[in-house]
């Protein structure tokens, strides 16, 4: 193996697929990178046996061949060189020199046909969509999703194809069994998700960076087998192995009952919200919720440095209610929403509440509407009341 690549384009591949590579493992060679030249291309693969990424860049190739070495030491080298034209060579033993300007460093590495194969997929199977769309979705719902590894089934985001008002829409639902977050996006189909799979939540964090990196302006190829997805834009190949569980049936958790409707305006409410978490409890994290007459009252209470309290102009004219939620929860639901009004729907103080886009009354479902219902372009978050 012997190539020539630019500085800049080897460090781009290198940060995405070098964050996969060295998580906590008892296998060395799960630490490396595999570099394999083909043609005009290095590709770059790294895996957790969870996830894996395979980045393909263009080089000025010499002699085709692959090694593997740290993917770590690998990235902190190139790192450091000046930003010109990086020479790579492989040499006996698996090691691999790496010139630079007047820099030359000798690297150690492993057998290459150690390293794990990836998965292998059928080319004609894969569906398209919008990368922005999938970026979009996995935003407003990934917060929501279990960290907990007791709760495995939990710790994804449950992703379906389905139908609603007759047309194509992919949802998107993560809960942690104290909050749920679901949206909508219409008029797409991806074959292979019709009963729904569960993607891992730590492959789907890695899939949102390589989403960032690339733009939102090209299309994603996607393509499940039932037990990996194949994510791709380019030369960029991302696979996840599917979580095999089931995930709750969410659909009966979603209050059909809440007649409180407060209509607010997301950036105050936010605000407030923030500022006064800066006094509950750290273990805790209580806020209560006061409603009544225009006008909610966030307030919180720490026995060791004190309380604080403040209120905002809403819209409501239903009967008062007081009602305990964990802050951090309200906060990063509202985090997520793009539209400046929320409205929050509540029924009583041992109830969950909902919240979503105040506009959500556009999108085909009326104000008397069964409360299970988003738009085909919607979203919404249910958080459970604590008590205070």
């Amino acid at each position: 193996m012997n190539f020539d690549i630019d500085k800049k384009e080897l460090l781009k591949g290198l940060v995405l697929v070098q964050s996969i590579a060295g998580r906590k493992t008892t296998l060395p060679i799960l630490t490396h990178v595999l570099m394999e030249l083909e043609k005009d291309f290095l590709y770059l693969t790294g895996t957790d046996l969870e996830t894996g990424v395979r980045e393909g860049l263009p080089v000025n190739s010499r002699q085709e061949g692959k090694a593997s070495v740290s993917a770590k030491k690998l990235y902190e080298i190139i790192r450091e060189l000046p930003d010109e034209t990086v020479h790579i060579e492989k040499k006996e033993n698996h090691w691999v020199i790496i010139k630079c300007g007047k820099s030359t460093f000798n690297l150690a590495g492993l057998d290459p046909e150690e390293f794990p194969s990836l998965p292998s997929y059928k080319e004609e199977n894969f569906s398209k969509i919008p990368s922005r769309v999938l970026m979009e979705m996995i935003e407003k719902s990934v917060f929501a999703a279990s960290n907990e590894e007791s709760r495995y089934h939990l710790n994804g985001i449950f992703f379906v194809q389905t139908k609603q008002a007759g047309k194509d829409v992919l949802r998107m639902v993560a809960t942690d069994g104290h909050r749920l977050a679901l949206v909508h996006r219409e008029g797409y189909r991806i074959r292979g998700i019709e009963k729904g799979i569960i993607l891992p939540k730590k492959g789907v964090l890695e899939l949102k960076k390589i989403l960032g990196e690339k733009g939102g302006n090209e299309q994603i190829e996607i393509y499940f087998d039932g037990t990996h997805g194949f994510l791709r834009i380019g030369k960029s190949l991302t696979i996840l192995r599917l979580i095999d569980g089931e995930f709750p049936e969410y659909e009966q958790v979603i209050p059909k009952e809440n007649d409180k409707r407060v209509r607010m305006e997301r950036e105050k409410i936010s605000a407030c919200l923030r500022r006064i978490s800066t006094m509950a409890s750290d273990r805790v994290e209580g806020i209560k919720v006061s409603v009544k007459n225009n006008m909610l009252e966030g307030s919180t209470f720490n026995q060791d440095f004190g309380d604080a309290r403040e209120e905002v102009e809403v819209v409501y004219e239903g009967a008062p209610l007081e009602i305990g939620f964990n802050g951090r929860y309200l906060i990063e639901a509202l985090n997520v929403f793009d539209t400046s009004e929320i409205q929050m729907e509540l029924k009583d103080e041992g109830s969950p509440a909902i919240m979503r886009p105040s506009s959500a009354e556009v999108s085909g479902v009326s104000s008397e509407r069964n409360s299970s219902l988003v738009g085909l372009n919607d979203q919404l978050s249910i958080i459970m009341p604590m008590r205070i």
